[in-house]
């Protein structure tokens, strides 16, 4: 066999006697034993090369003259000899010259062959099998892919049985119906299927010549898929626009869609011409078909979005997952984003003033991010709420915030100041820049410049208007229609020549308008498909993620500052608002003392005139009082409140420190408050008492004149004026109201407390008296002191500080520069009061067991001065006080309940002082427990 032979010719020399030396070249150019019968075996693909060296005939002058192995012989070097060398002509002098010969000039081998013209095509190629036979004949290819198609398609036929050949198809033909196919246009060779809504073709195995039907099949499911992904869209775009119901951003999706199908039908009907084959023609689809499958997948995602927020909200996601893929998709992505935001930065341009309003709806019957409360009343001003649910989510929560509070703000301004350069920009010679959403960091900064030359244009206007009404002279009234420089009158023409004019334009045949100009959609299109746009590694910009607010933030930060500015100023001094803010202090919580006095006596006092009817007596109208625990009829009807408490409010405000100042800043006239007199419809919000909403069970509590929730009908009635509702809030009025009834409560049984007899006889009472005494003045100390004073006073310095920071922005010259903040700021910073107030008098909702306890001992006390009433009245009377005091409970059990109510307070108090996560300083709910408990056990008393 012949792999024998070769071993054996490998192991054994020539004359196989010697053994075979590895490192031996002597059989280099041998022949195995085996090669004399390699001519039995014929190649299919190479001929045999000839190895008899002797035999290579060489017409080369280099060629060897004798044997390979002589001439590639090394020579022996201890024999070697160069033999000698010849002499050399001795040197003439004057054949030696210093001067340099001149070069000649070199020759330039492009240029002489483009002037000897195209080489010879007859000149002949050698082969290797040629240059080594010169008869060789070249044999042909044995792969039938290197033959012509036809020669393919033969052979498939002759192998039909294990492989379906297929029907071949013209290649013009194909390659038309192919081009029609992926521009989703049905064709000879396909035809859209409307059931299955796909194209399919007439000729279920048709094929290219050349090609096998797995490959045509191939091509064509590719090209099908492109074809419905064609038709997907363009039915997308159809829908859209047909319907009536379609929001803004979807027509915006639908229209860039339009602008792409429209590109890419350009761009492939121009490269149409020069397609000759399959390969250039998926070479020309490849990227259309990776744009119209980004762009079919964008549009499915939002086919479930019902508003213009969420369906740019998930379309900014999409993007975000493909921010690393390829660098066009991702700049074709930011267009159509550009696009499908346009109407919600449309919406907040018109919230905070930097676009007019449009559109018959109020915003905030738009279904937008403003709404109304829905138990706001139907007269006053309406109380908008911000709906973050409804914001886009490419806007980050705090711009999403600062845009709520601006517009909020500047409704203010143009319901109270339409004079003002901010209520009505079109008035001013000032243009405020659209809302932009860029993507490259030269356009953010092209967009951060435009927003601070607006700024500092409005800031001007504004301090201008501030100091001379006449230095901000609205513009000239110049046209503000449509096509504005066709309708513009020329000089010295009147009304009729421009309504002649604008009749020829109506009568005349609708020109090219803008709709015909290339948009940026287009042209970036045409830059992607021409490979003339720079990849997303060579572009310089930041993150999509962070885009929006880089373009957003810096014409809301600007527009938001002089928002505030102007506001905050508006507020302080035309509208009182410190005076609105002191009033709820005196008066809601008890910080008047005055009133105070005068609400206690109204209500308590028993040596006060008595306002229940009685048949057959006069009321006299004058210092009469409820006597709440000395009656036993309960609730007291109307008249009787009306007139209790009739002047306390009046008596008490025209007396006070709070309306002297404000009668000495000239804020209100001294004639009309001298003829009010006791009129409480002239107090500052409307000032009064009123009867608050209980329910069933907080109604049968009230019937009981000795129990401590007899009061909580009672209730201080204001509606702040506009535009003050900013500030104090239907919110902040429930907290203030909580708070009063709380007081209300404390009042009473501080009431109570300080008139109950010194001396008893029973030194059980005397204990009683003395420990509830002490519990109880220690508590309103508590309350008054470090629950409302500390908190207020907090509030106070920091609405103080931004009164002085507005006078020296008023001596400087400055607006917007050294207060940033706004009626949100202030409004936060009042409702944190409010809470801190809250939490602090234990009104909180998870603080309900606790002040409850509160309660119970406010009861006991309530309960044993019924009994001193009781013993003092039947004394009075002259009777026996054993039977009531056989029927009431007695002193020892009330002072024995006191006792352990008190202790359990107290040491739930010292609980609450050490409890973790229970208030943190700095916080709405700082923890001042620990004071209370210092001061009930400052004698040790409770302690032991």
């Amino acid at each position: 066999m012949p792999h024998l032979d070769f071993l054996l010719s490998v192991l054994t020399m020539d004359n196989g006697d010697a053994a075979y030396d590895p490192f031996s070249s002597s059989h280099v150019w041998q022949q195995t034993a085996g090669n004399d019968d390699l001519g039995t075996y014929e190649s299919l693909l190479f001929a045999q090369p000839e190895l008899d060296i002797n035999s290579i005939r060489f017409d080369h002058p280099y060629a060897p003259k004798h044997d390979l192995g002589q001439e590639l012989r090394l020579p022996d070097l201890d024999t070697f000899n160069f033999g000698p060398l010849p002499e050399l002509e001795s040197l003439d002098e004057s054949s030696i010259s210093i001067e340099t010969p001149a070069l000649e000039p070199k020759e330039d081998l492009w240029e002489t062959a483009l002037e000897l013209g195209p080489a010879n095509k007859d000149v002949q190629f050698y082969t290797w099998e040629s240059f080594e036979k010169g008869e060789h004949i070249a044999s042909r290819t044995h792969y039938i892919s290197e033959h012509d198609p036809r020669t393919y398609d033969a052979a498939l036929d002759l192998d039909h049985g294990s492989i379906p050949a297929g029907r071949v198809v013209k290649g013009d033909v194909l390659l038309q119906s192919l081009w029609n196919l992926g521009l989703g246009r049905s064709s000879i060779l396909f035809q859209f299927n409307p059931k299955l809504k796909s194209f399919e073709p007439t000729i279920a195995d048709g094929r290219a010549s050349g090609t096998s039907l797995v490959t045509a099949q191939s091509l064509i499911n590719r090209f099908v898929h492109i074809g419905n992904t064609f038709l997907y869209l363009r039915a997308f775009v159809e829908r859209t626009v047909a319907s009536t119901n379609s929001i803004p951003a979807r027509v915006a999706l639908a229209t860039s869609i339009s602008s792409i199908l429209e590109t890419l039908e350009s761009y492939l009907g121009d490269q149409s011409r020069g397609i000759t084959s399959l390969l250039e023609l998926q070479r020309v689809f490849t990227r259309p078909r990776e744009i119209l499958i980004h762009v079919a997948r964008m549009t499915d995602s939002v086919k479930h979005a019902k508003t213009n927020e969420q369906l740019a909200s998930i379309l900014h996601h999409r993007i975000l997952e493909v921010e690393e893929s390829d660098g066009y998709l991702w700049q074709i992505s930011g267009k159509i984003l550009n696009l499908v935001a346009a109407p919600s930065l449309h919406l907040m341009g018109e919230w905070i003033g930097i676009k007019q309003e449009q559109g018959p709806l109020p915003i905030h019957e738009r279904g937008s991010f403003v709404a109304v409360e829905d138990d706001a009343p139907e007269q006053g001003p309406l109380e908008y709420i911000y709906r973050s649910e409804m914001m886009p989510r490419f806007i980050t929560p705090e711009d999403g915030n600062l845009v709520f509070d601006t517009g909020n703000s500047l409704r203010f301004l143009k319901t109270q100041h339409l004079d003002h350069p901010l209520s009505n920009l079109d008035k001013f010679d000032v243009r405020a820049p659209e809302l932009e959403w860029s993507f490259a960091w030269q356009d953010i900064e092209s967009i951060a410049a435009k927003a601070k030359d607006y700024e500092e244009a409005l800031r001007s206007t504004i301090l201008d208007l501030t100091k001379s009404k006449g230095a901000a002279l609205p513009k000239a009234s110049r046209p503000h229609n449509l096509r504005e420089t066709t309708l513009a009158a020329p000089p010295g023409s009147d009304l009729d020549n421009i309504i002649e004019q604008s009749i020829k334009e109506m009568d005349s045949q609708p020109g090219q308008g803008q709709k015909t100009l290339p948009d940026d959609l287009h042209i970036l299109l045409e830059d992607i498909l021409a490979y003339r746009t720079e990849s997303s590694s060579n572009m310089f910009a930041p993150p999509l993620s962070i885009t929006s607010a880089l373009s957003f933030r810096p014409l809301i930060t600007a527009q938001a500052k002089l928002v505030n500015a102007s506001t905050l100023r508006l507020f302080f001094r035309a509208h009182q608002l410190r005076h609105h803010l002191t009033l709820q202090r005196q008066y809601h919580l008890l910080g008047d003392g005055v009133f105070s006095s005068l609400l206690a006596s109204a209500l308590f006092d028993p040596e006060r005139e008595s306002a229940e009817r009685h048949k057959g007596k006069m009321r006299s109208g004058v210092h009469m009082g409820l006597q709440l625990g000395s009656r036993t009829a309960w609730p007291p009807a109307s008249s009787e409140l009306r007139l209790a408490l009739r002047g306390v409010l009046s008596e008490s405000y025209y007396s006070s420190a709070l309306y002297h100042a404000n009668l000495a800043s000239k804020t209100a006239s001294p004639t009309s408050t001298a003829l009010a007199g006791r009129d409480t419809d002239s107090l500052p919000g409307q000032l009064n008492f009123a009867i608050r909403n209980l329910t069933e069970a907080e109604q049968t509590l009230v019937m009981d004149p000795d129990a401590l929730p007899a009061l909580d009908f009672l209730r201080l009635q204001y509606v702040p004026p506009p535009p003050l509702h900013l500030v104090i809030t239907s919110a902040a009025l429930e907290k203030y109201d909580t708070i009063f009834k709380s007081l209300l409560r404390l009042s009473r049984t501080l009431f109570v407390i300080a008139h109950l007899p010194r001396h008893y006889a029973d030194p059980t009472a005397r204990k009683f008296r003395s420990e509830a005494h002490h519990f109880v003045t220690t508590y309103t100390n508590y309350v008054f002191q470090s629950g409302i004073a500390e908190h207020w006073n907090d509030f106070e310095a920091f609405v103080s500080t931004l009164e002085q920071q507005l006078d020296d922005e008023d001596r400087a010259g400055e607006l917007g520069v050294r207060v940033t903040e706004g009626v949100s700021t202030l409004r936060d910073a009042h409702e944190k009061c409010l809470d801190s107030i809250m939490f602090s008098l234990l009104l909180r909702r998870r603080q309900r067991k606790v002040v409850a306890l509160v309660d119970d001992i406010f009861e006991l006390v309530l309960a044993f001065a019924k009994l001193q009433r009781r013993w003092r009245g039947n004394a009075d009377l002259e009777v026996n006080p054993r039977s009531e005091r056989a029927a009431a409970p007695p002193i020892g059990d009330l002072y024995k309940e006191l006792r352990a109510k008190i202790r359990l307070f107290l040491s739930v108090c010292r609980g609450l002082t050490g409890k973790k996560g229970y208030g943190q300083k700095g916080t709405t709910e700082e923890n001042s427990i620990d004071r209370l408990v210092v001061a009930m056990e400052m004698n040790g008393y409770f302690a032991a």
